[in-house]
C-alpha cells in the first residue's frame, strides 16, 4: 500500500487483515457516522485488504470538481468490471457517450415527451392492468423495468426498433446478465484487488460474455433498420433528414456506410451501455418513489390533485413544459425520495494523479480509492435543518414574503444534492430520467390508489453501504 505524508486519519482497528470490513458490511450507516464524528473528514478505513478514504460533506465537492485527479470509471471497474464487458464491442470513451446523451437524449426532451407518454401508458396497461380489484405486485422492480424499457427503446432505437417485444425483454434483462460478474467471492480482495478482478474476468478471457446473446438479438432486429437508413442516406445525400432517435445520430457519427461487424458491434456497445445504466437506475428510483408514496397517505391527495389539474389542462397530452414546470409538488416529492434512497457511501473514485491534497491539508496517494460518504450530505443539518432525517417534500420549496415561491428541481446538482454526481461530469441523462419518472408517476397516481401491503412506511433493504428497494408488495387499485 502506498502512503504519503499527512494522510487522512486511519481509523484504528482490532483485527489484522479483516480491519473494518465486518462493520462496514453489516453496520455501515452507524459506523461511518461514528467515524466522521470522531475523526472528521476525510478519514480512511482498512477494508478487504486495502485502505479506502471516505469524504464527507465538505470534501466530497472537491472529488467531484477534480475529475482529472479522481476517476470514477477506474474506481468502479475495480470491483465491478462493466467496462471490460463492453470494451469487446466498442472503444467509445465515456466523454463521447456523455455527449451523445446530453445532446441527443436530454437535449431533445420536447421531441420525445409525447412518444414517451404513449409508451408509458401502453406499458402500464400491459404490465399492471386495469386493477378493478386490488392487485398486489410483489416484485415491483421487475414490473417497472418492463414499463420504462418501452420509452427507452423508442428514444434509443426509434419507432421501428421499439416495436419488437424481444428487444424490450432484452433491455430489461441486460442488467441481470451483467450482474453475474458480481458473484466473484469478495474474500479474494483480502489477497489483492487485482486477483479479485482477474477471477471476475476469467469467463471473458475464455470467450464468454454475459451480453453476447443480446448482441445477436440486436443485430437480428436492428440490422435491417440500419441498412435501410444507410441506403436512404446514400440516396438522398444532403437532403436526408436525420431521425429523432439516438441510433440515427450514432450512424451519422460513425462516418461509414459499410455495415460490417465492426459497425454493428460499435452501435450495440453504445446502445447497451446506455440501456444498462438507464434502465437499472430509473427502475431503482421509481421503485423507491412508489414505496415512499404508498406508505405516506398524508401525501396522496395533494399529489393527486396536482396531477389531475395538469391532466385536465393538457387534455391528457403532456407537454415538456407540463412535466418540467407544472409538476412542482411531484418534483419535490421525487427529489425527497432521491435523498432518502441515496446509498450510504458509494461512487468510488480512484486517484489517477500522483497524489491529491484536500483543502484541509490532508493528502492521499496515487491509486487510492475514495468513496463519497453520501449520507453526510443527504442528511446534513447544515442544508436541511433539524428535520433532515424526516421525509418532507416541501423542504425543496422556498416561499418569499411577496408570495412568490421557488422550488429546487430534482435535476439540480449542488453541494446539498449529489444523487447525480456533480461538477462537469454530473449525470448527463438526469433530465431524461427525471422526466420519464415523473411522467410515469403522473400516470400511476392518476389511475390507481397505491399503498403498501402493511399500510405503513417500508424501509429500504441495506446491504453494506448500498440501499435496495423493498421486496414487499405494493397494492394497486383502480381509482374508478
Amino acid at each position: 500500500m502506498a502512503y504519503v505524508e499527512n494522510e487522512p486519519p486511519l481509523v484504528p482497528y482490532q483485527y489484522p487483515i479483516i480491519g473494518h470490513t465486518y462493520r462496514l458490511q453489516y453496520d455501515a450507516e452507524n459506523f461511518l457516522k461514528e467515524c466522521k464524528e470522531k475523526y472528521g473528514e476525510p478519514f480512511s478505513l482498512y477494508v478487504f485488504g486495502s485502505v479506502r478514504t471516505f469524504t464527507g460533506v465538505e470534501s466530497t465537492p472537491e472529488v467531484l470538481r477534480n475529475s482529472d485527479v479522481f476517476d470514477f470509471i477506474v474506481g468502479s471497474n475495480k470491483t465491478f468490471p462493466v467496462s471490460d464487458v463492453f470494451n469487446k464491442f466498442t472503444d467509445s470513451t465515456p466523454s463521447y457517450v456523455a455527449r451523445a446523451v446530453h445532446e441527443h437524449v436530454s437535449g431533445k426532451l420536447s421531441v420525445y415527451t409525447s412518444r414517451m407518454q404513449k409508451e408509458l401508458i401502453s406499458g402500464i396497461e400491459e404490465f399492471i392492468g386495469d386493477c378493478k380489484e386490488p392487485k398486489v405486485i410483489g416484485n415491483i422492480q421487475e414490473t417497472l423495468s418492463r414499463i420504462v424499457a418501452k420509452p427507452a427503446a423508442n428514444v434509443i432505437l426509434g419507432e421501428e426498433g421499439a416495436k419488437f417485444e424481444d428487444i424490450i425483454v432484452s433491455f430489461t434483462t441486460t442488467g441481470k446478465a451483467i450482474d453475474k460478474l458480481r458473484f466473484t467471492p469478495q474474500f479474494l480482495l483480502y489477497i489483492h484487488p487485482s486477483l479479485y478482478k482477474f477471477i471476475a474476468l476469467v469467463p471473458l478471457k475464455f470467450g464468454w460474455n454475459p451480453i453476447t446473446q443480446h448482441r445477436d438479438l440486436f443485430v437480428q432486429r436492428c440490422k435491417p433498420i440500419i441498412e435501410e437508413r444507410i441506403c436512404q442516406r446514400k440516396k438522398l445525400g444532403e437532403n436526408y433528414i436525420q431521425k429523432d432517435d439516438l441510433l440515427d445520430f450514432l450512424l451519422s457519427e460513425s462516418g461509414t456506410d459499410v455495415i460490417d461487424d465492426k459497425l454493428l458491434n460499435h452501435l450495440f456497445g453504445i446502445v447497451y451501455i446506455l440501456v444498462f445504466v438507464s434502465i437499472t437506475s430509473t427502475t431503482r428510483a421509481l421503485s423507491f418513489a412508489l414505496f415512499d408514496y404508498g406508505g405516506r397517505p398524508e401525501l396522496w391527495n395533494e399529489l393527486y390533485e396536482e396531477q389531475l389539474k395538469i391532466y385536465n389542462e393538457a387534455n391528457g397530452y403532456l407537454s415538456t413544459e407540463d412535466v418540467n414546470k407544472k409538476m412542482v409538488k411531484l418534483d419535490c416529492f421525487l427529489k425527497e425520495s432521491f435523498r432518502h434512497s441515496s446509498d450510504i457511501a458509494i461512487l468510488p473514485h480512484t486517484v489517477v494523479g500522483d497524489s491529491y491534497t484536500f483543502s484541509n491539508g490532508t493528502t492521499i496517494p496515487k491509486d487510492r480509492d475514495v468513496y463519497l460518504y453520501r449520507n453526510d450530505t443527504a442528511f446534513n443539518n447544515k442544508f436541511f435543518g433539524e428535520t433532515s432525517n424526516e421525509f418532507q417534500p416541501k423542504r425543496h420549496i422556498t416561499s418569499f414574503s411577496n408570495g412568490k415561491t421557488v422550488h429546487s428541481p430534482a435535476t439540480k446538482v449542488d453541494r446539498s444534492f449529489i444523487t447525480f454526481g456533480g461538477g462537469k461530469h454530473a449525470c448527463p441523462g438526469r433530465f431524461f430520467a427525471v422526466n420519464k419518472i415523473k411522467m410515469c408517476l403522473h400516470q400511476l397516481i392518476l389511475k390507481y390508489n397505491i399503498r403498501t401491503e402493511s399500510g405503513k412506511i417500508v424501509p429500504p433493504i441495506t446491504f453494506s453501504s448500498f440501499k435496495i428497494p423493498p421486496i414487499s408488495g405494493l397494492i394497486f387499485e383502480n381509482r374508478n
